[in-house]
């Protein structure tokens, strides 16, 4: 009777633990929805706190509107307002692993993603995806 209640005590920790490290890893993971403005002008979409240490961010667009099939995306510290990444990158529908080519923020720091019109438009353009700076 004690193995048992041993057995079943250890498998709901782990169960618990396992559940409670992959909620907190998908937590990183954040949705956005923005308009760009017009005549590209670039937009602070999201910011979210860095987790481990790696080179690179994550972004999946899942809608571009009208006028343009790519997006500009890029980082920047919080606190520094220096950019991580460059602002150069453009990113289609899908997800791209994009790196931090300038500076690489540190685990527990905020980053902040910026978006882009690849292009100048006379319109904004809705867009919307998720993104994690790992």
């Amino acid at each position: 009777m004690r193995k048992t209640r041993k057995l079943l005590v250890g498998t709901l920790v782990s169960v618990g633990l396992m559940m409670s490290l992959s909620m907190s890893a998908l937590a990183a993971n954040t949705k956005f929805t923005a308009d760009l403005p017009k005549y590209q002008m670039d937009t602070e979409v999201s910011t979210v706190r860095k987790a481990k240490d790696t080179s690179y961010f994550t972004i999946t667009i899942s809608t571009i509107g009208a006028g343009t099939n790519a997006v500009c995306a890029w980082t920047e510290g919080d606190l520094t307002g220096l950019n991580y990444s460059s602002p150069y990158n453009q990113v289609e529908r899908g997800t791209e692993n994009i790196d931090y080519a300038l500076l690489q923020p540190k685990p527990n720091e905020n980053v902040v993603l910026n978006l882009d019109n690849p292009v100048s438009l006379n319109y904004t353009v809705y867009v919307t995806g998720s993104w994690d700076p790992n």
